[in-house]
Parts: structure tokens; sequence; C-alpha cells
């Protein structure tokens, strides 16, 4: 399959879902997949990061190589499509990040979350994916939740706050679990 023809073909959810099979079939299919997501034109690396979503929500340990390559798509740039960036948020929910890359993962996370300008879905899949890599550590945990409550203050997107309800708990569990008793 040329993945590149395909993507441009036809965008709609069947030719998504059988595009994120094709990718998640083998390595080199997703290899292919990620040349475009990081070579390609515009429009083509936008609706290969649709794909790339959801393939990291289906084969996550297969992104973990590829975290480096992922984390500098994420950085805003000119004339990026906000897709870019939602695909990585959306995928680092679910991917294992090594300890090398968690500081750089975090970072991006939060500052997604922050930025008052960036769509709501991708503040959305930064609010989890930093809430998971927070965990282990209860400083980073401390940062997030009190970045979290701001966002929330400034926010009334109802999808950002229904996120919030589900992560800020956890958050505020391992907060009090590591003050001294």
């Amino acid at each position: 399959m040329n993945i590149r023809a395909e993507l441009l073909r036809e965008h709609s959810a069947r030719q998504t879902k059988r595009l994120t099979d094709y990718a998640c079939s083998h390595p080199a299919c997703l290899a292919e997949l990620l040349q475009v997501f990081w070579y390609g034109e515009p429009r083509e690396r936008q609706l290969a990061a649709d794909v790339l979503g959801w393939v990291g929500q289906q084969r996550p340990h297969w992104l973990v190589p590829h975290l480096p390559g992922l984390l500098a798509a994420a950085q805003p740039g000119p004339g990026q499509h906000p897709a870019v960036r939602r695909s990585v948020a959306r995928v680092l929910q679910f991917v294992s990040v090594p300890e090398e890359w968690q500081a750089l993962a975090f970072d991006t996370c939060l500052g997604m979350l922050q930025s008052p300008a960036e769509p709501v879905a991708i503040r959305v899949y930064a609010l989890s994916a930093a809430a998971r890599l927070a965990a282990p550590y209860p400083e980073l945990t401390s940062e997030l939740l009190a970045a979290a409550e701001t966002v929330l203050n400034t926010t009334r997107s109802a999808a950002l706050h229904s996120r919030a309800a589900r992560e800020l708990p956890k958050l505020r569990s391992i907060v009090r679990e590591d003050l001294p008793g």
C-alpha cells in the first residue's frame, strides 16, 4: 500500500481505521507512516497525524524508539498544523516514555496545557499525558496540579474540565501521600 496516496485519496473515519490497521500490521508499515508524518507536505502530515494518534493507542510500544522525533515534531513552529501536536499529545497518553525523554515529554505536555492558543483537544490530551509522566515524581505532580488549576480558572472548556475531573483527584492523592506525616 502507498500510504501517502491513500491518505490523500479519502479522508474519512473508515479510511483512517483502514490506514491505522495497516500501520499496526508491521513495524515497516509504521515506518512508512512516520516518514509521511515527519517529511510529507503539510496536508499529508496533518492526515498522517490523525492515523498516528490511533496507532499510538493500539501499538504504543512500537513508538518508543521514535519518541525523539515525535517530541521534536510537537514543538510549536510556523505553519505547523495543530493535528501534529495533537497526535503527539495523544500518543504520550499511552507510550511508556524512557527516563531520558521524560523531562522533555513532560515539559512539552505542560507547555501545551498552559498555552491558551492551543486547541482544546491538544490541551486535554496533554493533561492526561503530563499526569502519567508526573505520577512517579511528587514534585512534578505538584507543579502539574498548580498549572492545571490555573488553566481551569481561565477556561470554560467543558472537555478540559471533564478531563481535569478525572486527572486532578489522582494528582491530589499523590501529593497528599508525599506530605510528611
